[in-house]
C-alpha cells in the first residue's frame, strides 16, 4: 500500500551559496521545488531569477551536487544539495 504522505510530499533540493555569492544573496541556502525532470541547469535558471545581481555564467562557475562536480544536464533528486562555486582567481 502506498503511503499518502510520500505522494503529497514536495520534492526539493537545497542550493548553497559560498564566497561572494553568499555576500550578494545575504543567505547561506535556499530551497527549490523540483520534479522528476529537473536538471542542474534548471537550478541555475532558478537562482538567476531569484538573484539577478549574481550574474551566474555557466562558463565561470563550478557546479557541484552533493560535493561532486557535475555537468549542467545532470538530473536532480529530492534532497540533493547544489552549489555554484564562484571563480577564485589570483595573481
Amino acid at each position: 500500500m502506498t503511503d499518502l504522505r510520500t505522494l503529497t510530499q514536495k520534492m526539493v533540493v537545497s542550493i548553497d551559496f559560498h564566497g561572494k555569492h553568499r555576500a550578494i544573496t545575504s543567505v547561506d541556502r535556499i530551497d527549490m521545488p523540483i520534479t522528476d525532470r529537473t536538471r542542474v541547469t534548471d537550478a541555475l535558471d532558478f537562482v538567476r531569477l531569484q538573484y539577478p545581481d549574481l550574474h551566474l555564467d555557466e562558463r565561470s562557475v563550478l557546479v557541484t551536487v552533493n560535493h561532486e562536480v557535475v555537468p549542467l544536464h545532470r538530473p536532480l533528486q529530492h534532497n540533493d544539495t547544489v552549489s555554484f562555486l564562484p571563480h577564485i582567481g589570483g595573481g
